[in-house]
């Protein structure tokens, strides 16, 4: 537990000194490069590996981000009495990204495609779920109707499910979110760093 905390504790503090230096810097170094806390290296190469095989990607492809990379959240999250920094916890989810124009547009022109023959789906909570997460620059599989016009998000939720159940990455739920391009991905993951830096600028000198 001691080498747990100071683990974090050395981790912490190399991510606020660099919280002085550009947004996407602190992402590229922090959070897109690196190895994760909560996995091994061998765990790391064979999650990324098995995604990759699963949806024919390359695995550089695949990375994990959120608390389970860095090893605490950057977020303040008072439901969970959870402030920004606290150590991840070990049930903490496997945040994925995966990065593929092909599985992107795939996922997009599905939905182009139902809503020309479903007239209710524009207005449903789906297609405003869905309009959403392209305007934060990814599509979570997950947040699309289950049925045959979304075989590539049934397929998707269904290996997500088994891998969490299997367990073979520990007690934690593995979710995975698609994005065109790497650029959406650093700027998503931006919001947090500047909420970090906006934090640390506002503590009393």
């Amino acid at each position: 537990m001691e080498s747990r905390e100071s683990e974090h504790e050395a981790r912490l503090k190399a991510f606020q000194a660099d919280l002085s230096r550009p947004a996407e810097e602190v992402v590229q170094k922090h959070i897109l490069t690196g190895l994760p806390v909560a996995l091994t290296p061998d765990e790391y190469f064979a999650l990324r590996h098995e995604v990759a095989s699963h949806f024919y990607i390359h695995p550089v492809e695949v990375v994990l981000v959120g608390s389970c990379r860095t090893g605490f959240s950057l977020t303040d999250k008072p439901r969970k009495s959870r402030p920004r920094y606290s150590l991840v916890e070990s049930g903490s989810d496997l945040d994925i990204v995966v990065v593929s124009p092909r599985l992107f547009y795939e996922l997009w022109d599905a939905v182009f495609d139902y809503a020309r023959t479903n007239s209710a789906f524009p207005s449903s909570p789906e297609a405003t779920e869905f309009r959403t997460m392209l305007f934060r620059g990814w599509v979570d599989p997950r947040g699309l109707p289950p049925g045959r016009h979304f075989e590539l998000a049934d397929r998707w939720v269904r290996f997500f499910d088994e891998l969490s159940r299997s367990r073979r990455f520990g007690n934690r739920r593995a979710t995975a979110r698609v994005y065109r391009d790497w650029a959406r991905v650093a700027a998503y993951q931006q919001i947090a760093v500047e909420q970090c830096q906006r934090a640390l600028r506002s503590q009393p000198e």
